[in-house]
């Protein structure tokens, strides 16, 4: 059992790291908004991971993969997604950059929806749901116990929220060091382009 776990804590590991929609939001999140943004944006992301696992376990995410619709219809919601808060970032690079008076009252709204972005990244992902679906089987087996898929969903869901929050808290610092307001327009400028893209490109992929 603890092969297994190892095992697909590996995996898991080396899916996180690959530079993704998840990984774009939390930078963004990390360096506009500030740390405990950031966090809730890594915890938002690792709530859609959860979801996605349970929602292989019962097998309503291998539908994706046989439904053309069901697919077509979720990664465009998840497109669509991805090009709004792309766009919302593109807009406030446009605009002056807030006093720091202003960011510290606006502080408690981001947590929430900083949260809310990366729950939405990552749930309105069918890739990730296709990842799960076809992760999961290879690690439990007729030899396994009973419990080891909600086991590993919950080692998903950690190794998620670790390295989403290492770079949380990597780059809300850059943050802290860069607050001049031309550098907060150019990082959100530049992130707000590549979840735009993110977008299209998840528009335009096939399952």
């Amino acid at each position: 059992m603890f092969t297994t776990i190892a095992a697909f804590a590996g995996v898991a590991l080396l899916a996180t790291l690959i530079p993704g929609p998840d990984t774009a939001v939390v930078i963004k999140n990390s360096m506009g908004r500030g740390r405990r943004a950031a966090l809730a944006t890594a915890a938002g992301c690792s709530t859609g991971q959860v979801g996605w696992g349970i929602a292989s376990i019962a097998g309503i995410a291998a539908l994706l993969a046989t439904s053309v619709i069901a697919f077509t219809v979720l990664k465009w919601i998840g497109a669509i997604y991805l090009c709004y808060i792309g766009v919302r970032s593109l807009i406030s690079a446009l605009r002056s950059g807030q006093t720091q008076a202003e960011q510290d009252v606006a502080a408690p709204a981001s947590v929430a929806s900083s949260y809310r972005d990366g729950l939405f990244t990552n749930a309105l992902n069918p890739k990730t749901a296709l990842f799960m679906s076809a992760l999961l089987p290879q690690f439990t087996g007729p030899g396994e116990p009973w419990w080891t898929p909600g086991v590993l969903v919950a080692v998903t869901a950690v190794v998620s929220f670790s390295c989403m929050a290492a770079y949380a808290l990597v780059f809300a610092k850059l943050g802290d060091v860069l607050r001049r307001p031309a550098v907060r327009r150019t990082v959100d400028g530049a992130m707000g382009g590549v979840l735009v893209s993110f977008g299209v490109g998840l528009a335009f992929s096939q399952a």
